[in-house]
């Protein structure tokens, strides 16, 4: 495809607005930082990755990561708990408050994705899905990289259908 700068600036614009207005919006659940958010629904998704899995998600130092969790689980968010299969490594659980949480930022990035969303007509939605679908596939190039891009998904909602995210990653 030819280059097209007026599309490339559109898309630039969406997506900052579209991140800036979900970040202010997590930001009212009132958790200490944007990454605390990602840790909680990254570990709402995923229950009993090491904090080395969840470091490598939210593209952590291994100091920053031990941090965060120290952090939230101060705050009563986060619990560690012994490995069943391999009793020498920890695994990192939410707490019901910490699920309260998840899922408030959960809400709160719907909300604002639903106002985007409910712009669109039946058409367009479609087609917008499928197009994003066939982008996220193509931005997604390991296990990584997988987890990173779906840090904030409710991933419930895509599994059903196949996430393209994970699809792209089985390939």
């Amino acid at each position: 495809m030819k280059k097209n700068p007026y599309l490339n600036n559109l898309l630039g614009a969406f997506s900052t607005t579209l991140s800036s207005r979900i970040e202010q919006s997590i930001a009212e659940v009132g958790l200490r930082s944007h990454n605390a958010a990602a840790a909680l629904v990254s570990i709402l998704n995923h229950p009993d990755d090491s904090i080395l899995v969840l470091q490598r998600a939210l593209n952590l130092t291994h100091s920053g990561a031990v941090r965060l969790i120290d952090g939230l689980a101060s705050d009563g968010l986060v619990e560690r708990r012994r490995n069943e299969q391999d009793g020498r490594s920890v695994v990192l659980r939410l707490t019901p408050e910490g699920m309260d949480c998840a899922r408030a930022v959960l809400a709160a990035r719907e909300a604002i994705t639903e106002e985007i969303s409910n712009q669109l007509t039946a058409e367009q939605a479609q087609a917008l899905s499928s197009t994003l679908e066939e982008l996220l596939a193509a931005m997604t190039h390991s296990y990584e990289s997988a987890r990173r891009n779906c840090r904030f998904c409710h991933e419930g909602v895509c599994r059903p259908r196949g996430c393209p995210v994970e699809q792209a990653v089985k390939t």
